[in-house]
């Protein structure tokens, strides 16, 4: 792969990631589902508890068969599953219609997770720019956050007149990722290796997982960082109307956060040359943990600006530890090793969000977010404790 076809490949890449979600609906899409899919939030919790559980059995063999097949045909895959999903969601009017959308959506996410990292990474790599990798990704997924913020700003206001408004004209952009994955070219692999073959690559890829402490403090404290935030998504819908803050002013709260993620998306591979790795996983945890434990505690609408900070985490993330992990693995095994955390992280889903699901409907939303923000400022602590051990 040379220069040109390197950079083709990170123009369509970032068109991809820019509208692979819909840029629509986030501030309403929990609100949606309870009062159009009619379904509770303890019942939400569940149903994504359960179509987590699926995901465990895809994500390994998803990234193993885009190590085989190629990165390129296992996105676009994934990215035909996944906007039909969203096309499902919008004119979905019953719980059957949210846990097919949403199971079809998980299937889709399945199939790029992992794939569209790696497959990034390793057309970087043939073309010796492997170290614009943290740049490229971040400002990519940055670009989506920045348009999704303006985009809220109108989604309170669209959900007063339709609850199905915010995503219906989220779908476009959906399919134009979709056409994005077509155009791409697929990176060279240093050997080819058949079924059998990669069976063993996936089974070694475990096995490389569990046997490297540092893979495995990075997929550990991701895992954590990523369970306590989706957790804590869905709650945001509720906790606003928990304290009553009127359906408009969603679309400028999602504005803000979106903004705020977008800032520190774009500007990580910058920021994170100014703070040890150490640092910055402390200040991840101080993020997430302290704001949960606010909204909690003090149920006003003033708590509602706790949800800011944790958005600093959200645009951070992606690019600082997809960079942090991508350097501990092999091309060869990439994709498949990714496809292990994200396999984990969804385990770890499909536990916590049972157990908070059920949480809820015993003891409610305040109490609940004490203690999820006891169990990440506890959880968190003892993984920056280890990082010395296994870092240095």
């Amino acid at each position: 792969m040379n220069e040109q076809d390197a950079a083709r490949n990170v123009r369509l890449y970032r068109l991809y990631v820019t509208f692979r979600e819909p840029l629509l609906w986030g501030s309403v899409l929990i609100s949606f589902i309870m009062h159009v899919g009619h379904m509770s939030l303890a019942q939400i919790y569940f149903m994504e508890s359960i179509v987590l559980l699926g995901t465990i059995f895809l994500q390994v063999p998803t990234g193993a068969l885009a190590d085989l097949i190629g990165r390129k045909k296992t996105v676009i895959f994934g990215s035909i599953v996944y906007s039909v999903s969203i096309i499902w969601f919008t004119f979905g009017k019953s719980p059957f219609d949210m846990w097919g959308a949403d199971i079809l959506c998980m299937f889709g996410i399945s199939f790029c997770d992992g794939a569209d990292s790696a497959f990034l990474y390793d057309s970087l790599k043939a073309a010796g720019r492997e170290s614009e990798y943290k740049k490229i990704d971040g400002e990519s997924a940055g670009n989506r956050l920045l348009l999704t913020a303006v985009c809220n700003i109108f989604a309170g206001y669209l959900a007063e007149v339709s609850f199905r408004l915010p995503l219906f004209l989220s779908i476009p952009g959906v399919l134009l990722s979709l056409g994005a994955t077509l155009f791409l070219k697929e990176p060279p692999r240093s050997k080819k290796f058949t079924g059998r073959e990669q069976w063993g690559m996936m089974k070694s890829g475990i096995l490389f997982t569990a046997n490297h402490k540092s893979v495995k403090w990075i997929i550990g404290f991701t895992t954590l960082i990523g369970v306590t935030s989706k957790i804590w998504f869905f709650t945001y819908n509720p906790y606003f109307e928990l304290v009553k803050l009127d359906l408009k002013y969603y679309g400028i709260v999602f504005f803000t956060l979106n903004l705020i993620a977008w800032f520190f998306s774009k500007y990580a591979h910058q920021i994170s040359h100014k703070f040890s790795e150490k640092t910055i996983s402390i200040l991840m945890v101080i993020l997430i943990g302290l704001p949960i434990l606010f909204m909690g505690s003090v149920v006003a609408i003033v708590s509602v600006c706790m949800v800011f900070p944790q958005n600093i985490v959200r645009g951070f993330m992606r690019p600082f530890f997809g960079e942090f992990l991508n350097r501990h693995l092999n091309s060869e095994n990439r994709a498949t090793v990714i496809s292990v955390q994200q396999s984990v992280g969804g385990f770890a889903q499909f536990v916590c969000l049972g157990i908070f699901g059920f949480l809820i409907r015993s003891w409610g939303l305040p109490f609940c977010l004490q203690v999820l923000s006891i169990t990440v400022l506890g959880l968190g602590s003892w993984y920056i404790l280890r990082y010395k051990k296994i870092f240095g």
